[in-house]
C-alpha cells in the first residue's frame, strides 16, 4: 500500500499524539527533501526538531505521558531508568536513546576537526544525520506499527518526495517533469527514483518519454563507461555510489528551486 505523508500522519495520530504525529513525519521529509534539492547546510537543526518529535512518542509510547515541552535529554533518562517501568522493550529504548542523542547533539555542540579537503564540515556532517534520523525513523515506524522492516522502508521511501517534485508517478509510471533536461540526466533521474535503484534498457527508453530512444542508449553507455552506473543481470543497469553522488551535486541542484 502506497501512502502520502498525510496519510502516514493520520495513522500514527491513531496511537500517539496527533501533534507528536504531525511533527515526526514532517521534520524527517523536509530535512530529506532539502538535502536531495541540494540544501544540505539546515540538515542539523532540522535533524534536532526531529529528534525532540520521536522523543517525545517514544515517552507517549513508552509510559503513557504526554509531554510537549520535554527535551530529548530528559526523555533519554527516563527510557534508561530501570527503577520505573516501561512498555517498550530494553534493546529497542537503550539504541533508540543512543542514536537520538548523538543526532541531538550536532544541532549545537559540533567540532570543528575536520580531515578532509573535499567535503565541508556542514556536508559530513549533514550526511550522518540525515542516515541516522532515517535509522531512527525506520526504528520508529516499526514498534509504532509493530510492522516488519520490509514495510518500513517500503513507506520510507514512498513519502520522501521533493516538495518542488522533478518526478510525477501515476499508476506506477514515472515521468521526470524537467524540461530541457539531458538524456544523461533523465536515466540518472529514473534510476534514482526506481527501486533498488535499476531498471531496465528498454524500461529506461520507454520511461524517458522526452528523449529519442538512440540519445537514451547512448547515455546509458556514457554513464557505464564513466561508471555512474554499472550493467548487471541479463539487461538491467543499476546506479553506483559515484552515480548518486552526481545526482546530489550536480543534477538535483539544476532542476530544483532552491529556498
Amino acid at each position: 500500500m502506497r501512502r502520502t505523508s498525510e496519510q502516514l500522519i493520520q495513522e500514527l495520530s491513531k496511537i500517539v499524539d496527533s501533534h507528536f504525529a504531525h511533527a515526526v513525519v514532517e521534520c524527517y521529509v523536509e530535512m530529506q527533501q532539502r538535502f536531495l534539492a541540494g540544501d544540505w547546510q539546515p540538515t542539523e537543526l532540522d535533524g534536532g526538531r526531529f529528534c525532540e518529535a520521536v522523543s517525545r512518542c517514544l515517552l507517549q509510547m513508552d509510559a503513557g505521558k504526554i509531554d510537549h515541552r520535554k527535551l530529548p535529554g530528559e526523555i533519554r533518562k527516563n527510557l534508561l531508568d530501570q527503577s520505573i517501568p516501561h512498555r517498550l522493550g530494553s534493546k529497542d529504548r537503550y539504541h533508540l536513546a543512543k542514536v537520538i542523542e548523538v543526532v541531538y547533539g550536532f544541532r549545537s555542540d559540533r567540532g570543528a576537526v575536520h580531515i578532509s579537503t573535499e567535503y565541508t564540515a556542514n556536508y559530513m556532517d549533514s550526511m550522518l544525520v540525515l542516515h541516522a534520523s532515517k535509522w531512527i525513523f525506520a526504528e520508529f515506524l516499526r514498534l509504532v506499527w509493530n510492522q516488519d522492516r520490509k514495510v518500513v522502508a517500503e513507506t520510507i521511501a514512498q513519502i520522501v518526495q521533493l516538495e518542488h517534485s522533478i518526478i510525477h508517478e501515476l499508476d506506477g509510471k514515472p515521468l521526470v517533469l524537467a524540461r530541457d533536461i539531458s538524456a544523461t540526466d533523465e536515466v540518472l533521474l529514473l534510476l534514482y527514483h526506481a527501486d533498488n535503484n535499476r531498471l531496465s534498457r528498454a524500461e529506461l527508453r520507454e520511461q524517458a518519454v522526452g528523449q529519442n530512444p538512440q540519445n537514451v542508449s547512448v547515455a546509458i553507455f556514457r554513464l557505464i563507461k564513466n561508471k555512474d552506473i554499472r550493467p548487471i543481470a541479463e539487461d538491467e543497469v543499476a546506479l553506483t555510489p559515484n552515480g548518486q553522488k552526481r545526482i546530489l551535486e550536480q543534477v538535483l541542484p539544476k532542476y530544483t528551486p532552491q529556498k
